[in-house]
């Protein structure tokens, strides 16, 4: 099933600092998947990427500096984790399911994980990349970790106990994307929270009034008002999981 996640795009802040794109085109609200699409990491091998070498096409339409983009951005996995993209320039190899790189109008998504139904595993798992999505590497490769199985940092078990919600400030059909999730369903791979996971919604995400904010951290109990989320790439915590999810430790 496609899973129409429109994706993270960066735009300056009043200051001229990064911010994600307000975060409505993010997740259909009206797919009746939306509310897993939440959680942090998957749980299931099945929807795990079954080998390390993944391989990936870049649409013939993407500029040089945007297929340039995404060849950087897939290059953080290969340098820092055990999994390997390899660029197809013919046919993939019988049988092989590969990452097709494309260039939308406005869309920026992809599916939630390896999907092993369609054609017994062969042909393309689209990423759908607007051309500001395609400027930011970072954003390429949050849509990148979703393809691996990773959620949004926010939505885990253990949110309540690092950050508030002010659904006040919230529209309440968008209220389903603050839902933490159970630890029976999702496993956050005993990783800390972190707020600079670059899958992390922005402090302001779903704001009815952008200018305040819809979360805050807690510290020592309190509500602070911080930055959350990026668009500069994965976190060491966002690479700690792919490598706990692909036991790159037993490839050693």
């Amino acid at each position: 099933m496609w899973f129409p996640l429109l994706g993270l795009v960066a735009i300056l802040g009043a200051q001229g600092q990064e911010y994600f794109e307000n975060y409505y085109n993010e997740i259909d609200i009206d797919d009746e998947q939306a509310e897993i699409k939440t959680r942090n990491a998957m749980r299931s091998p099945l929807q795990l990427w079954p080998s390390r070498r993944l391989y990936y096409r870049i649409a013939g339409d993407l500029s040089p500096e945007e297929a340039d983009n995404v060849r950087n951005a897939v290059t953080t996995f290969n340098e820092r984790t055990c999994l390997r993209f390899e660029e197809l320039s013919g046919a993939a190899p019988a049988g092989s399911r590969y990452v097709f790189y494309k260039k939308s109008p406005k869309l920026c998504g992809t599916r939630i994980g390896y999907n092993p139904i369609p054609l017994l595993g062969a042909g393309s798992h689209d990423v759908q990349l607007s051309p500001k999505c395609l400027a930011t590497p970072g954003i390429i490769q949050h849509e990148t970790l979703h393809v691996l199985g990773l959620y949004h940092e926010q939505s885990r078990p253990d949110r309540d106990e690092h950050v508030v919600v002010d659904y006040d400030n919230i529209p309440r059909k968008y209220w389903p994307q603050f839902m933490a999730t159970s630890e029976s369903t999702t496993t956050t791979y005993d990783v800390p929270y972190d707020f600079e996971s670059v899958m992390h919604y922005p402090k302001n995400a779903f704001a009815k009034d952008p200018s305040q904010p819809t979360m805050r951290a807690l510290v020592d109990g309190n509500p602070v008002e911080r930055e959350m989320g990026q668009t500069r790439g994965p976190s060491e915590r966002d690479l700690f999981k792919i490598r706990k999810m692909y036991k790159c430790e037993e490839s050693r």
